[in-house]
């Protein structure tokens, strides 16, 4: 009996070693060569509406660059929705804004009109189905050529920001809707909390004069527990840590909800918030930290925006809502920068909100949170860690790039841009799911090792 539990010792010993060397799981270590992540989210926008008629404008922008880039499941032909009597197709906005569609949780599911994407010119109205192109965002679709366009990326769920924002820091929400606190979201619930207990480092960066306080921002304000208020901080902290080389954290959150000017919520100048983005990023590629991070910028809704793709239905949450909250919500844009970025690469893969958080917990070993971020997939198809680090793409109207401008010259051979999706999924799922079962195997191991030995010891008592 002593030695069989030396042996059971002994195994149990060997298959966590083995475990943890198979994995190298150091929870806080980056399993990638990115240190810093930046998180930026703008407001109101559909995948369509930026991005529908990427990358030849409709047929109307084709010369020896953008009639090889990847193509994107943009506008559909011949689409006119109803209103009233008469019909209203997708149309070019000839300016840099629109009046603001009609929002929020049941007229979005009234536009998405159970599935069949018919409703938007009815119920958000005929400004639903403006897009814009490369005459007003430049830079986005030079980023797009550039860098990284997830093409199946949606909100969390169908419905306005605060709820999407919440799911983006928690996987989940207490309110389905605009409304509130209360209720409130245990700070412990979130992916901010998470980074402190494993010591790493997060910061949420907005225009803070705006709410008076860090108190007071939004959506912080929805937390309860909250004790890392020294983490929120205007926007000039960040800008500063990039200047100086010193200070900026593992993982950003920026935003320009505190402007009214540059936060692109409908009815304001989309090409002026796109251009405060494009210094954002520029930022970050002036400074020392461009070979160690990755830029993340998404929408958190589509506004009301058209968009003809309809959002899988893979979650609801429920708590105790007057309609229940259904997820995913509208496609949305998510580019993806970096100096190990694939170039010219669109993802084919079903990604949300979540994903960001779930790409959050593999770069940096971290145990996933709950059950909606574990079943958002990830992240890492779009970089690539086997190449050396590309040099960073200035758009300025004083350098060789300019923001007004698309397209830009690409830094690779056309021929070396046209990677698919399905090829890095199949190169980097296989680890990043062993290195998040592992853990569940060792378990199992030991649990059948520990039956095993009940029963030998319980057969031999018996003898």
């Amino acid at each position: 009996m002593f030695r069989d539990c030396l042996r059971l010792k002994s195994l149990v010993v060997l298959i966590l070693a083995l475990a943890l060397l198979g994995t190298g799981r150091v929870f806080g270590a980056e399993a990638t060569p990115i240190k810093h992540l930046i998180v930026v989210m703008q407001e109101n926008h559909s995948f369509d509406n930026y991005f529908g008629t990427y990358p030849t404008a409709n047929g109307s922008l084709v010369d020896s660059i953008t009639s090889k880039l990847h193509a994107v499941d943009g506008l559909p032909r011949g689409v006119c929705l109803p209103q009233g009597t008469s019909c209203v197709a997708p149309y070019l906005s000839s300016a840099s804004n629109t009046p603001n569609p009609v929002e929020g949780q049941v007229t979005y599911e009234q536009d998405y009109a159970s599935g069949m994407m018919s409703g938007f010119a009815e119920f958000s109205g005929s400004q639903s189905m403006a897009y814009f192109d490369y005459h007003q965002i430049a830079a986005y679709w030079d980023y797009a050529e550039e860098y990284g366009l997830a093409d199946r990326y949606f909100a969390s769920a169908l419905s306005t920001t605060t709820p999407n924002r919440l799911l983006l820091l928690s996987g989940d929400t207490p309110v389905a809707n605009n409304y509130g606190p209360p209720p409130y979201l245990n700070y412990n619930q979130t992916i901010l909390n998470e980074l402190e207990a494993h010591g790493l480092s997060w910061g949420y960066f907005d225009f803070i004069d705006t709410y008076g306080s860090p108190n007071n921002v939004y959506p912080f304000n929805y937390f309860l527990n909250q004790t890392s208020n020294y983490r929120i901080m205007d926007i000039s902290k960040f800008f500063g840590a990039l200047s100086s080389g010193t200070g900026l954290p593992a993982v950003s959150f920026v935003n320009s909800l505190g402007s009214d000017v540059f936060d692109e919520h409908p009815a304001e100048n989309v090409t002026q918030g796109e251009l405060w983005v494009v210094s954002v990023v520029n930022a970050v590629m002036s400074s020392s930290y461009w070979n160690s991070s990755a830029i993340l910028i998404t929408w958190d809704e589509g506004g009301g925006y058209y968009d003809h793709v309809a959002p899988p239905q893979f979650i609801t949450i429920d708590h105790h809502f007057n309609q229940p909250l259904y997820g995913y919500g509208q496609r949305v844009p998510l580019l993806v920068i970096s100096a190990y970025a694939r170039e010219n690469y669109v993802s084919e893969t079903v990604l949300n909100h979540m994903s960001i958080v779930r790409f959050i917990e593999y770069n940096w070993n971290l145990p996933v949170m709950n059950r909606n971020i574990m079943n958002s997939n990830n992240l890492v198809e779009f970089f690539d860690f086997s190449s050396p680090p590309r040099p960073p793409i200035i758009l300025s109207d004083t350098g060789p790039y300019t923001p007004t401008v698309y397209p830009i010259p690409l830094q690779s051979s056309l021929n070396q841009t046209m990677s698919s999706s399905t090829s890095a999924v199949s190169i980097t799922s296989s680890t990043h799911y062993f290195y998040e079962l592992a853990p569940a195997v060792v378990v199992v191991a030991i649990i059948f090792l520990l039956v095993r030995a009940k029963k030998k010891a319980h057969a031999t008592s018996e003898n």
